[in-house]
């Protein structure tokens, strides 16, 4: 019982609102975890934004989307490191000026899209 109450009151401390005077450190704590825990959807991030970049520009789609995998595991290695890096010096007092190691600061900002009026050329197009 002693640990699910434990459990319990970090849960509720980790979602404290932002008002709160200690709230930096929970939300680097917590940014920390979402993005350990999201760092594998980097890979499926870039693959799209390759897609789009080479659906633009040429018909070899299959080389965009090898380097959209090769840019996706490394950024996936960079945000979970960061992730980590957050989990970690969460405890540290923060400066005013602090700036995470990544930007976006989560993996799902700033989803790569579509542009409008731009044509995308198809595999099957001549």
């Amino acid at each position: 019982m002693r640990r699910i109450m434990t459990a319990l009151v970090f849960l509720i401390f980790l979602f404290v609102p932002n008002s709160y005077a200690a709230s930096e450190p929970l939300n680097k704590l917590r940014r920390g975890m979402t993005n350990v825990v999201t760092a594998p959807a980097e890979i499926p991030k870039e693959i799209r934004a390759h897609w789009i970049k080479g659906s633009e520009k040429t018909y070899h789609i299959i080389v965009w989307i090898f380097c959209g995998f090769v840019k996706g595991t490394v950024m996936t290695t960079a945000r979970l490191g960061s992730g980590v890096w957050d989990i970690v010096s969460s405890p540290v007092a923060i400066p005013k000026d602090y700036q995470p190691l990544l930007k976006p600061d989560y993996v799902f900002e700033n989803w790569p899209q579509r542009k409008v009026g731009v044509v995308y050329k198809n595999l099957g197009d001549k």
